[in-house]
């Protein structure tokens, strides 16, 4: 699944995609720009968390460890690292993304809009309460219904989705197909942000060794940028 936004954050295309062929012919047709994709676009042999995500984790963002052989086990191969050569090919910017972060980011904005950040320690234990809708399916397992509107509503309070809703009748495929349109529409957002400059998107990591675009404001901007400065000078990360 592919969504595009126009410069104003309006969606002008959520075009569903199979092979990696038409996911390339796709981007490459749309032309050079901030591409975002929800998949590892660099899988180390050795297993365990890379520096991205070690650095996310201690900012209370969970993310999956995407070690090859676990990928392989898992899915069967590492599909992001075989389209990262095909989707850069015409000079996009390549990041990963992930859309739970996005809607959290989103939550959180939609909790807090006043004008000032909120306090670091406030902001951290309000933050570590907040869980984004559930409606992704696991490895082999059923979507979920239920969590399909409410991300719907997040991303539609951030985006001009043009008149897109997931399908009302809830069947098992339709269910799946709309759990991977927002999917795309989380990392068209997050794309948007990052090509509108700081502090709706934070970069972090390199792509030899991984890098995500992270949807931010304020508050995880900064704390983004203490946790970079203190791994960084400890030698935990090398990134």
């Amino acid at each position: 699944m592919l969504a595009r936004l126009d410069d104003h954050g309006s969606l002008v295309a959520l075009d569903p995609l199979g092979e990696d062929r038409e996911i390339a012919a796709a981007v490459a047709e749309a032309g050079p720009g901030l591409l975002v994709v929800d998949a590892p676009l660099v899988a180390p042999a050795e297993g365990g968390r890379r520096d991205v995500e070690r650095v996310l984790a201690w900012c209370d963002i969970p993310c999956m460890p995407v070690g090859r052989r676990r990928l392989e086990a898992l899915t069967g191969g590492v599909r992001g690292e075989d389209l990262a050569g095909p989707l850069a090919a015409d000079g996009s910017d390549l990041w990963e993304g992930s859309p739970d972060q996005v809607l959290r980011q989103l939550m959180w904005e939609a909790a807090h809009p006043g004008p000032g950040p909120v306090p670091l320690e406030e902001y951290r234990r309000l933050w570590a309460a907040l869980r984004p809708p559930r409606y992704r399916p696991k490895i082999g397992g059923r979507a979920h219904a239920a969590g399909l509107l409410p991300a719907w509503s997040l991303l539609g309070g951030a985006l001009d989705l043009a008149g897109w809703a997931p399908d009302p009748s809830g069947t098992p495929e339709g269910v799946i197909a709309d759990a991977a349109r927002l999917d795309a529409l989380c990392m068209a957002l997050v794309a948007h942000r990052g090509a509108s400059g700081p502090p709706g998107a934070t970069g972090i990591g390199t792509p030899e060794r991984g890098r995500m675009l992270v949807a931010t404001g304020p508050e995880l901007a900064d704390r983004l940028d203490r946790t970079l400065a203190r791994m960084r000078e400890s030698g935990e990360i090398r990134i």
